[in-house]
């Protein structure tokens, strides 16, 4: 006990206070830090990669996940979430539950024991979460969800704690989540492709430099596949070119679900597309085009009470042949392969 407290009957709460004082002020300084770290994000997933971590981390909690209404207003969080690689956990509660279960509060919800709660938990760790707080989200001035926070010691929130800092930590999420999401929405509108929502060409050539930058760092193989429509104008004489539009977003579809997390599709002009792939060689790249060409076969565009096949022709290029190390000579090279197969066909 310091020595100028020795005098004072009551030193013991004395000290106790300023014991509170120190935690408050470690919790004051983590919050600044949390916030300096995660605001500097650019985009949604990196911003709530980062949340989880620093919380996580921080306040030395067991788990720390989002939980984000299905409500359709959310779906564009979700896309850039999936389509950015989030790594942290994502539950997707059904809004009337998430509404019965929190009573749609905006301020922090300590909940000392989780029974009843277990739709928004992710289920890995159902039976060990004890104790948790739900932090809420608000996106464009509307609940969107909430950060929970949890323990697996029972009780460690109960509802007569106070809640001041966590107020204060659902405000800063908040705020941030919100400027990430207004950030990826302005650099969606410059790098997406208006029909299809792929990413468009400007992007694709950025990409490609950033890939083949890495591929020369690791020493890693480097691939891309040269997508074009087979009999396309056919396809716009035949039904219009509402259905010509109807099929580019199909195919587009088709191809994203088909690719890895680590590969990327990208509408280059009219009815082509390129899909980079890092990490796989030329030969691992040729059969991916060919069960490409084979699973978008099964998957025909419905329209109007028609039934219309999805085919294309592919050329495939990669950094390991010679003469293929930049960006435009792997798209030139692939494109001539890619009309050696349309003629073939």
């Amino acid at each position: 006990m310091p020595e100028a407290f020795q005098h004072y009957p009551d030193d013991i709460s004395l000290e106790s206070l300023l014991e509170h004082a120190r935690r408050n002020e470690r919790i004051a300084r983590n919050l600044f830090d949390i916030e300096r770290e995660i605001m500097g994000c650019q985009d949604c997933a990196a911003f709530v990669d980062s949340l989880v971590d620093r919380v996580r981390e921080r306040f030395e909690l067991d788990e720390v996940w989002l939980v984000l209404t299905d409500v359709e207003a959310n779906q564009p969080l979700h896309t850039m979430l999936a389509e950015d690689g989030a790594l942290s956990l994502l539950v997707t509660a059904p809004a009337a539950d998430y509404l019965h279960l929190t009573g749609g509060s905006r301020t922090p919800l300590l909940i000392p024991d989780t029974r009843g709660y277990q739709h928004l938990i992710p289920a890995a760790w159902q039976t060990d979460i004890r104790s948790m707080a739900i932090l809420p989200l608000e996106v464009e001035d509307r609940l969107a969800g909430g950060l929970v926070l949890g323990t697996r010691t029972a009780g460690r929130y109960s509802r007569n704690m106070d809640a001041f800092f966590l107020e204060q930590l659902a405000v800063k999420a908040s705020m941030g989540l919100d400027s990430a999401v207004a950030r990826e929405q302005l650099r969606r509108l410059a790098t997406r492709d208006a029909l299809t929502g792929l990413r468009n060409r400007r992007e694709m050539e950025t990409v490609l430099q950033k890939e083949l930058s890495r591929s020369r760092r690791y020493q890693m193989p480097l691939s891309l596949l040269f997508i074009d429509c087979d009999n396309f104008k056919r396809i716009n004489d035949d039904y219009g070119h509402e259905c010509g539009d109807a099929y580019l977003c199909h195919l587009g579809e088709c191809l994203r679900r088909q690719v890895r997390e680590d590969d990327s599709v990208f509408r280059f002009a009219g009815d082509e597309f390129v899909v980079v792939l890092p990490n796989q060689s030329v030969q691992a790249a040729t059969h991916i085009g060919a069960r490409l060409q084979e699973r978008v076969a099964k998957e025909p565009l419905q329209w109007e009470g028609h039934r219309i096949p999805l085919s294309f022709s592919v050329g495939v290029a990669g950094n390991e042949q010679p003469g293929l190390e930049d960006s435009r000579a792997l798209l030139r090279y692939a494109d001539q392969r890619l009309y050696e197969q349309k003629r073939e066909r």
